[in-house]
Order: structure tokens, then sequence, then C-alpha cells
């Protein structure tokens, strides 16, 4: 997940209280600022490696040893607790390219898979070696509990990643290998007037487990809910559609995590509707990919802004309450999107 926005809108600390919800009353780390299932690393400019996140081999005292950095000794807690759900947030998340010092999370998440037994396992992020070396690494991180006997450092289900973002000239910008991997949201707005009553909007409340996932493609949900995943793929084959002969087109990764959410969202929220869903995935997967001067985005933005306007903003009910009627998050950045290339001649989801 990378969460985007200007500098003290609270993106760091909404992945804090995350991990506090995970915890009831009567918990050992309810009420903790810094429970066990949170860890925060700053990320640093000079990062072109995964040696600081990962860990590095030292050969000091003479044996091969291997030091593992915050990531794996995060992982590894996450994985001896798979019922609780494990943030690790990676904070000004672009000081540093992502590829460089991320590259084997980058692509080991790739190969994530469900398992007979309802469990999702990847490849490990560390080769297993019969050496005494990578034997004493995993002792050091998960020590000898019968039942993690054979375990390797493979990412669990239970372990979000989110990254905070903000951007400006010290920050590097995001390649598609990294956004097509992530959610993106933007936390841009703020109220000035919000949250200053005490105790007043601050907490999440709890939230248990529930939010750990239980399926790692779209197979794995499309045929107990054909009917919601057909209308979210006739939605994307319009999408592909308006972005044919750009690199903007979805693939296969995208497919499958819009049919996820979409599912998820109405398992969590049942009186939730889909074009909710459609509007949050769209500007988190399909805008998020879109930059460029006139010549590559005008076309893709215009005849994108009409589909969304008619498969989301025109299905959105007016409340029988008389409030206001909702925005699209997607309809809304496509303006702001359009009118930065009108008056600069490039535009981007992140400038």
């Amino acid at each position: 997940m990378l969460l985007a926005g200007i500098s003290g809108t609270g993106k760091s600390r909404i992945v804090r209280e995350m991990a506090k919800a995970c915890w009831k009353e009567g918990d050992e780390e309810y009420g903790k600022n810094n429970p066990r299932n949170f860890c925060m690393v700053q990320v640093k400019p000079n990062w072109h490696d995964s040696t600081e996140l990962m860990g590095y081999v030292t050969r000091i005292s003479g044996t091969p040893e291997y030091i593992p950095g915050p990531f794996l000794r995060f992982l590894a807690a996450a994985i001896k607790e798979p019922s609780v759900p494990y943030f690790l947030c990676l904070d000004e998340m672009n000081l540093a390219p992502v590829e460089q010092y991320f590259a084997e999370y980058l692509s080991v998440i790739e190969s994530r898979k469900l398992n007979s037994d309802g469990t999702i396992t990847t490849d490990p992020i560390i080769k297993p070696e019969d050496t005494q070396e990578y034997h004493d690494l995993i002792g050091k991180l998960l020590g000898d509990e019968e039942r993690l006997k054979g375990t390797t450092l493979t990412i669990p289900q239970n372990l979000f990643v989110v990254g905070t973002v903000n951007m400006d000239e010290t920050t590097f910008s995001f390649s598609r290998k990294v956004l097509d991997r992530a959610m993106t949201i933007e936390m841009n707005e703020v109220d000035l007037h919000g949250g200053l009553e005490k105790g007043a909007g601050n907490e999440i409340g709890y939230i248990g487990n529930s939010i750990i996932g239980d399926a790692a493609e779209g197979c794995d949900i499309y045929e107990d809910n054909r009917e919601l995943c057909d209308q979210v793929l006739a939605y994307l084959e319009e999408v592909n559609k308006v972005l044919e002969g750009t690199p903007f087109k979805i693939a296969y990764r995208t497919r499958n995590e819009f049919l996820m959410y979409a599912v998820n969202r109405k398992q969590l929220a049942p009186e939730s509707q889909l074009w909710q869903a459609l509007d949050e995935m769209t500007s988190m997967k399909i805008l998020s990919r879109i930059e460029g001067d006139s010549d590559r985005t005008e076309k893709s933005l215009t005849e994108l802004k009409k589909l969304v306007e008619e498969h989301i903003v025109n299905t959105i009910p007016t409340p029988e309450d008389g409030s206001s009627k909702p925005t699209s998050i997607t309809a809304t950045k496509i303006d702001e999107m359009l009118a930065k290339l009108k008056s600069t001649s490039f535009t981007s989801y992140w400038t």
C-alpha cells in the first residue's frame, strides 16, 4: 500500500492506528502506542541495495554470519503469529529507489499462491541453503519451536507493507513495476478543525484479524462470486478498450486485484455498492500508472472520464436523507490531471 500526500496529513500515524486496532481490551498489547505488530522503518536517501532493510553477511569473526535487517526480523515475528495482522511502515518510502532496496520483496510477492490448507505462501525471500550460516539465521529469527520446524522465510499473509509517499524535488518517482504491485491512496484532504476534540475520531476501533486475506488470485474467488466478478470484468474490458495502444493498458495482475478488492469490500461492508469498489480501484490501479505529455495521455484521460461518468458517476444514488450526493474519487482526479495537462503540457497522478 502506498499512502501519498502532503506532509503532515497523518500517513504514518494511520498505519500505527491500524496496528493498535488489532488488539482488544484485555490483550497484552492493548493501548500501547508501539505494539509488537507495528514496525516503522525510516528510509534513507543512500539506500541503493537491500542491505539496510534485509540484512548482510559479515565475516569479521572468521565465520560467515548473516545479520538480519529490520524487515527480516519483523517478517519472522509475523510468521510466528499468523492470526495477528502485522504492519510494516516504510516512512518516506521514495527517498531512495524502491526497485533497488526492496527488490527481493517486489519479486517474491508475485509468487504468492493459495495452498490446499487455506494458507497463502510465497517463494522464500532468502533462498534456503544447507549451510550453517542459513540454519543459524533461521534459528536466530524463528527459534526452535517444534511447530516452526522446516519453516522458510516466505512472506506471510498477515504481513501488510505500507509506504508513506511525499512527492517533491527530494524524492524518486515510482516505476510501473512498483505501482503494479501496490494500492495507492491519496491523503491530501485537510480539515483543520477536525480531530481537535479529545478522543473524537482518533481511533479506528477494534478490527482484530478480519483484514487478513484468504485469496491470492482472482481464480480463488471467482466461482463463488461470479455475478459480481463478471460485472467488474465487463467494466475492465471497457477500460482496456480506452487504453488500447498505450502503455497504460492493464493485464492479469490488475484484473486479479480488482476482483479480490470488489469481493473483499462487499464481505467487509455488505452495504457497499459496486460503484464504490470500481471508483476506488480505478483511482488506485489505473490512474496511478498514467503520466506523460499531451500526445501520450490526453486521449486516454478524456475517454476514461467519459467511461467513469457512465459506469460510476451516473450510478451513484442520491441519498434518501437529503444529504449531498457522494463525489467520485476517480472523476475528481481525472479533472485534476487534465487541468495539469492543459497548464503544463504534462500530467501525472503524482505531480
